[in-house]
């Protein structure tokens, strides 16, 4: 397998996420951005569940993606970082559409189909090719109906692609996998309930409750009235407690 399909493959599967099948998305059951009818039309068969899409396996999604993706948005013919721009470009809009929207940009005869003219037009482009590309898929993207459905997030993927091609045109790894993990919590953010795990927490709360105790001492009327604005002033002073102790520990 070529190595930029390797890379090109590994950022893809970052963009793609698991099984969806959104009433909204005409694509239908898909996973790993294969939807039903290309998983289909794949093994030949009419037609697939939505539970076969879902059992649909990384290995097979890879072998869908080099045999009816790669190669027909001219993966094997175009510059590196704007062959994974295309790649990418066909996986979410069909390969014809991503290397139409290629051809205007170099201002070639937008056929669908990547052949010389086309390499030669992309390789004499004078300016930044990965830019211009982005934006003309932004702007064929707005002209969809499911723009104003799912428009923010292909925004946002087309723009990560457009910072990944670049890092790929530089010979930057990217780690696909940590820009998909969670950032780090900030230790001034720690939830009540860590705080409340440490013993010095119910050793301070516990010092508190038995002073309000003693305090409390009796059944009469202004005892329980006493008892009524303990129960207040615990709560607050186990706020302040617990927001002190939060700050310490950042």
């Amino acid at each position: 397998m070529r190595e930029t399909l390797t890379t090109a493959l590994d950022l893809m599967f970052g963009h793609e996420g698991g099984y969806v099948n959104n009433p909204k998305d005409p694509g239908g059951a898909t996973k790993y951005g294969i939807t039903h009818r290309t998983l289909a039309a794949h093994r030949g068969v009419a037609s697939v569940t939505p539970a076969q899409v879902k059992a649909l396996s990384k290995e097979e999604a890879t072998e869908i993606y080099r045999r009816s993706y790669w190669v027909q948005s001219g993966g094997d013919l175009l510059p590196v970082g704007i062959d994974f721009m295309a790649f990418d470009y066909g996986v979410n809009s069909g390969p014809a559409q991503a290397v139409k929207s290629l051809q205007r940009v170099v201002g070639v005869t937008a056929d669908g189909i990547v052949g010389g003219q086309t390499v030669a037009a992309v390789k004499a482009f004078k300016g930044d090719l990965i830019a211009a590309y982005a934006a003309e898929r932004l702007r064929f993207m707005r002209t969809l109906k499911t723009w104003p459905v799912f428009g923010r997030g292909w925004q946002k993927r087309v723009e990560s692609v457009e910072a990944q091609a670049h890092q790929v045109i530089r010979g930057v790894v990217v780690n696909t996998d940590a820009a998909l993990a969670p950032a780090k919590a900030n230790p001034k953010d720690q939830s009540i309930t860590e705080t409340l795990k440490k013993p010095e927490a119910w050793a301070s709360i516990g010092g508190l409750l038995s002073g309000l105790g003693g305090m409390a001492s009796g059944t009469g009327p202004m005892q329980w009235a006493l008892a009524i604005i303990m129960v207040g002033a615990f709560a607050i002073g186990a706020y302040f407690l617990i927001k002190r102790m939060q700050d310490q520990a950042a």
